[in-house]
């Protein structure tokens, strides 16, 4: 990286360090910063980029913990002094960073900013409009499908302590694949965690020691056949997964998704680590350890079904390796758990 400015090299430095590439921070920013950790610059632009830019620090990078707390400290004593356009995107992005945003809750945002700008390019503009407004259709349109799906299962009247979180998961799932050509894994997503919420109301917060023995039994036999092992209350909700994840299950089969197969195990592997908080609960057991502990409520937190599901629903480009480093629960996804 060659800048001219502060702030062309804290958006360079931004953009290839969110794409993976390691750029050396001490490289780019030392001619900005002394040694003392002041900043050769007081324009407020080219501080919130550096602001933005810091947040994608990894451990031992001196000068970007230099420069997170220097431009926050500076950026929080001036914004009440600037224009109103920079300093609304400087509150905003002091409450929540660049990095940390929603792709597409962004984008919207941004666009109303940029709009404001005197110097913007009003064909840039114009299809930055287009484009968001293309992908909202598409995500209108997933939720009418998502929502006749899950109106089928008709929770308010059987299951009326389950959580209705389909449309907060759609969105969430949004910040998991954004992008329109990932329409069916993102629907795909929605479903499952749906599903998955409603085990985690029943495990966590109403059903018996017993009732949590039956339907883990029947969530592992995995039949319709094996709905009389169901509390009688969860039997048309254990029908209706089933159908769903068979459904889900035929439809990457036809698309020749070689990883087809493990949604369903990805899936019950989901109740059995939230009937096994059950037991220890019940039991009134203590973990013997950390590691013990996190055996069991790592994997229930979701992160590694959701990692892996993203994975094979992107299909060809998800090697098996892939697949089992993900399962393995690396580091990197502990540590989102």
């Amino acid at each position: 990286i060659e800048p001219l400015d502060l702030r062309t090299a804290s958006l360079q430095f931004y953009l290839l360090r969110k794409h993976g590439y390691c750029v050396s921070s001490a490289d780019v920013f030392s001619k900005f910063i002394d040694k003392n950790g002041n900043i050769g610059s007081t324009d407020a632009t080219s501080l919130l980029g550096l602001y933005n830019a810091a947040y994608l620090r990894t451990h031992g990078e001196k000068i970007l913990d230099i420069a997170m707390s220097s431009t926050k400290k500076i950026l929080k004593s001036i914004v009440n002094h600037l224009d109103p356009t920079i300093a609304d995107e400087i509150r905003h992005h002091l409450e929540t960073p660049l990095f940390r945003g929603t792709n597409r809750v962004e984008t919207k945002r941004y666009i109303s900013t940029y709009e404001k700008n005197s110097t913007r390019n009003e064909t840039i503009l114009e299809f930055a409009k287009l484009d968001y407004n293309l992908v909202q259709g598409l995500y209108c349109d997933e939720l009418k499908d998502l929502t006749i799906w899950w109106n089928g299962f008709d929770i308010q009247t059987h299951l009326t302590w389950a959580r209705d979180r389909m449309v907060e998961i759609h969105f969430w799932m949004m910040g998991v694949l954004f992008e329109p050509h990932y329409s069916y894994p993102r629907v795909v997503l929605t479903k499952l965690f749906t599903l998955v919420s409603v085990f985690d109301d029943f495990y966590d917060n109403y059903s018996t020691t017993e009732e949590s023995n039956m339907f883990t039994t029947a969530i592992n036999r995995w039949d319709e056949h094996a709905v009389e092992h169901a509390p009688a209350y969860m039997r048309p909700f254990y029908k209706g997964t089933v159908a769903s994840i068979n459904q889900i299950e035929e439809d990457l089969k036809l698309q020749k998704n070689k990883h087809a197969e493990l949604v369903k195990k990805l899936f019950i592997d989901a109740a059995n680590c939230y009937h096994a908080e059950v037991k220890w609960r019940d039991q009134k057991y203590v973990p013997a350890n950390l590691e013990e502990h996190l055996k069991i409520s790592a994997p229930s937190t979701i992160c590694m079904q959701i990692s892996n599901i993203a994975f094979l629903l992107m299909g060809d480009i998800t090697s098996s390796e892939t697949i089992q480093w993900a399962w393995a629960y690396p580091t990197i996804i502990r540590a989102v758990c």
